[in-house]
């Protein structure tokens, strides 16, 4: 263990680790909070199992319910490894995210990916994050299409632009490299002044990093509309 007392050590022994991790193969890992809709969450499973670039690992957090829906996924046959965690009381937003991504760090993740179980994404969408990521740290899509719903009619909006609302970006489509998810990690652990996740990534974590506003358009952002 470096003695943290001696800065030069520490550093040394951190630019070793990164060098170490920096030839790792890549290994991509999603995670997919989940809350009380076992049926969006089946579907989103699907679309990545469909990926022209699969993740290697899936990590589902389930939260809020005592009742367990893994049953969802059990039958399914995908070329990725499915973690699912579970959390059977509701949590402070932070750890939503926080719980699935401390685990994908811990299996030696290269490249994270954030996904909403309501969204859908196209079959390129992995394979064109992880491409962004070859010069930036975290590529969050400015343009996306977005999708609301109703009981009877839907409407779709092929170019809708996120870039003003926090993280700066489409959230669900956001991906990054290790370097970026573990002081992402760090920050919400730390966080005592943002109730939302994005607000931390928007405030604390991206101004510290190379973070892309991407024109890739392999999201769409889901919005049911209880109104209509």
């Amino acid at each position: 263990m470096p003695d943290e007392k001696n800065p030069a050590l520490a550093g040394f022994a951190a630019q070793v680790q990164a060098l170490r991790e920096s030839r790792l193969p890549a290994k991509v890992g999603v995670m997919v909070p989940t809350y009380q809709r076992p049926d969006l969450l089946r579907a989103c499973m699907l679309q990545l199992a469909a990926q022209s670039r699969a993740p290697d690992v899936i990590c589902v957090h389930q939260n809020g319910v005592s009742d367990s829906y893994r049953w969802v996924i059990e039958d399914l046959r995908i070329p990725s490894q499915i973690a699912w965690l579970h959390t059977p009381v509701q949590l402070p937003q932070h750890q939503w995210y926080s719980i699935p991504l401390k685990y994908l760090i811990e299996q030696n993740c290269s490249h994270f990916f954030w996904a909403d179980h309501g969204d859908l994404y196209r079959r390129d969408h992995i394979e064109k994050g992880v491409a962004d990521l070859q010069d930036c740290d975290c590529s969050l899509p400015n343009h996306a299409a977005l999708l609301v719903t109703g009981a009877a009619e839907y409407r779709m909006d092929p170019d809708f632009d996120f870039g003003a609302r926090a993280p700066g970006g489409l959230a669900s489509g956001m991906c990054f490299n290790r370097k970026f998810a573990r002081a992402l990690l760090d920050d919400l652990a730390e966080d005592q002044s943002h109730i939302y996740t994005h607000d931390v990534i928007a405030q604390v974590t991206c101004p510290r990093f190379r973070c892309k506003p991407s024109e890739r358009r392999t999201a769409i952002h889901h919005h049911a509309n209880a109104d209509n």
